[in-house]
């Protein structure tokens, strides 16, 4: 089949043109509607109904793109920089928007689609030939909600005609751009707003939205800011800035201040004070009310909004307002940003927890920077019940990149927790260690904390159903010790901390779990145990008991060294095969066996020469189970567990004696 013939004529995209800015543009040049130009370069199918669909924002879609570019006569490279998609690795754009090619609703917390704003002198042009023939550029930039004001004209943007009143380039059908798309003659600088039921350009108010006109100054304030955010996206600016007291890339800190915009917008007036001017806290007063007024008057089974603030106000002096507000909290220290956050959110973690922006900033598909993250963190810092209402803590789960939870040990190494955590007074660090490995899986799955345990296999009970009371007194033990700390956000630091060393690409990363499942019901078999002994001295055997009493508790030490669990945890086949009375004496004398194996350094011990035989069993075991890891750091250290006092455990899969004491 042939092609048809490329257009008769065509326009060298302006910078930062965007994509529905330049359809104006061509279509007035080749004297056609827009629905015409669209329809021959592919952005609409044959016989279209003359609606552009608002994905069209980030990029042109890749099945067209070939046609579109040949159309066109345009390079690849200019057809993509007319997409927001350029930005994709500096602005959280929605990963819907991204796909290229799919119709999927936009994020309207990232997008302006359909409306936009504009800047009337930007749309004048510049005096060059070609822009006093067909206009300025109506830039991409101006469909963000962080973009608000225009530092060449020092003004803020507009969003309304000046003549119908009406939302610039709002169509009346959701998710499409450019209103009477098929209706030609129009400058591209032209109100697009349908008046009525008229049609042809007797029907569309057609104002020029380029007269000068008196605007809205920007201060400032306001134009450093939107210069430091304008910097962020370009393509060779600043790699991360600070927020929150933390570096944060670029898509990181606008996620920050649509997170913060956000919790403006819902509290209002409570940051009130925080507003750049009475300009934009009055335009911000009017917006609010505007949204509560729409909310109250919403019909009784209609579709809830996005989230209780609606959608980004297109007023620059609402969204300028809001920018300066989250800004300021983002410029300060972490702590400094934490106390802000507590001012307007509910006074308990409980009850902020339960805010609709709790779940919203938990939820977002785009996380924020570390610097927030840690300054919210403790203040919605909740725990629900496996089993309850709602199910688990799906909140605050990190995208793990090339590690996961089945690279996490039940009890993380001490090199780890002396790297990132700071020790605190009255917590037991093996129950810090061990809250550490919980929160790691909890992070990268979500669910509820008992599901974690269970998952690393350290859950009380049978493993069918965790049995949470416990787990959660535990890391509450944890979580309050801390919080008395100077830094009472430090434990939260150290698990991102240790969550960015586990993401670098150095990073030696073992399959714990595996470890577990290959050895759930491992014991050193007798054969083996037999060959272990007789590789021992004589002369260290004489006065040992090397019976299998000492053989379950040596297969606890080579299981620990292998999974970096507790030994209360460990599998126990040969105690289960004992009568009851040999169990019980078992459990209270296994702690000397335990003690001696793990701190007798004498040469001529049976204990040092027996560690010593298990330390390479345990290599071995390792090496078979484990095969990707690097043999050096295969193996981790066994906890000291000692109990002066044993006490008979409640349950057969509960925590030992020995190690119930560092619950205490």
């Amino acid at each position: 089949m042939r092609q048809p013939r490329p257009l008769p004529r065509s326009l060298v995209p302006l910078p930062g043109e965007s994509l529905p800015g330049f359809l104006l543009r061509l279509s007035y040049r080749l004297g056609q509607a827009p629905a015409r130009t669209a329809e021959l370069t592919g952005l609409t199918a044959a016989r279209n109904t003359g609606r552009l669909h608002s994905a069209v924002l980030a990029a042109v879609p890749e099945a067209t793109r070939p046609d579109f570019t040949r159309m066109t006569r345009l390079t690849d490279s200019q057809v993509t920089r007319l997409g927001l998609a350029t930005w994709g690795e500096r602005y959280p754009l929605p990963g819907g928007a991204l796909q290229r090619g799919r119709r999927l609703p936009i994020d309207v917390w990232s997008l302006f689609a359909p409306a936009t704003r504009y800047c009337p002198e930007c749309l004048a042009g510049d005096g060059s030939p070609v822009q006093e023939s067909f206009g300025g550029p109506w830039l991409k930039a101006w469909h963000l909600p962080v973009v608000f004001a225009c530092p060449a004209h020092r003004r803020l943007l507009e969003h309304r005609c000046p003549d119908c009143g009406q939302d610039v380039h709002a169509g009346r059908v959701s998710n499409t751009l450019l209103p009477v798309m098929r209706l030609a003659g129009l400058h591209p600088a032209q109100c697009r707003t349908a008046v009525g039921s008229r049609s042809g350009l007797a029907g569309c108010c057609g104002a020029r939205l380029d007269e000068a006109r008196p605007g809205r100054h920007a201060g400032p304030g306001l134009l450093a800011l939107q210069g430091k955010i304008l910097g962020l996206l370009e393509p060779d600016g600043p790699a991360s800035t600070a927020s929150a007291g933390m570096p944060a890339p670029p898509g990181s800190y606008f996620a920050d201040l649509r997170a913060l915009s956000l919790l403006a917008c819902s509290t209002w007036p409570m940051a009130r004070d925080l507003s750049p001017s009475e300009e934009a806290a009055e335009a911000t007063d009017q917006h609010i009310a505007s949204l509560r007024q729409q909310k109250a008057g919403r019909q009784p089974g209609s579709p809830a909004p996005r989230n209780d603030a609606g959608p980004p106000p297109l007023d620059a002096a609402v969204g300028a307002g809001l920018a300066h507000i989250a800004d300021s909290i983002l410029t300060g220290t972490t702590d400094e940003a934490r106390a802000r956050l507590r001012l307007l959110l509910p006074p308990t973690t409980r009850g902020a927890g339960r805010t609709s922006w709790a779940r919203w900033v938990t939820l977002s598909a785009v996380p924020c920077s570390d610097g927030l993250q840690a300054a919210y963190d403790p203040l919605l810092r909740t725990f629900t019940a496996p089993f309850g209402q709602p199910r688990g803590r799906a909140g605050n789960i990190t995208p793990a990149g090339r590690w996961g939870p089945e690279n996490v040990p039940a009890l993380i190494p001490e090199d780890w927790y002396q790297r990132h955590f700071t020790p605190a007074a009255g917590v037991s660090p093996v129950l810090a260690r061990r809250t550490a490995a919980v929160r790691l899986v909890q992070m990268t799955v979500g669910g509820s904390l008992a599901e974690a345990a269970h998952y690393l296999g350290i859950s009380d009970g049978d493993g069918s159903r965790p049995t949470e009371g416990r787990i959660y007194s535990s890391v509450g033990i944890v979580h309050s010790g801390a919080r008395k700390q100077h830094d009472p956000s430090g434990f939260e630091a150290g698990l991102r901390s240790l969550a960015r060393e586990l993401s670098a690409p150095g990073t030696p990363l073992a399959s714990y779990r595996r470890r577990r499942q290959a050895l759930e019901n491992w014991a050193i078999d007798e054969s083996a145990w037999d060959g272990l002994i007789a590789r021992l001295p004589g002369a260290a055997l004489s006065r040992t008991d090397l019976g299998d009493r000492r053989r379950q508790v040596a297969s606890f030490y080579v299981w620990v060294r292998v999974t970096f669990g507790e030994p209360g945890f460990a599998p126990r086949p040969i105690e289960a095969a004992q009568p009851p009375a040999v169990k019980d004496h078992w459990r209270r004398t296994w702690n000397y066996t335990w003690w001696n194996l793990l701190t007798n350094n004498n040469p001529g011990s049976a204990f040092c020469r027996l560690r010593a035989e298990l330390d390479a069993l345990a290599a071995a075991l390792a090496a078979t189970t484990d095969p990707s890891h690097p043999a050096g750091s295969a193996l981790g250290t066994a906890p000291l567990y000692v109990s002066r006092q044993p006490r008979r455990p409640r349950r057969p899969r509960t925590l030992a004696p020995a190690i119930r004491q560092e619950d205490r």
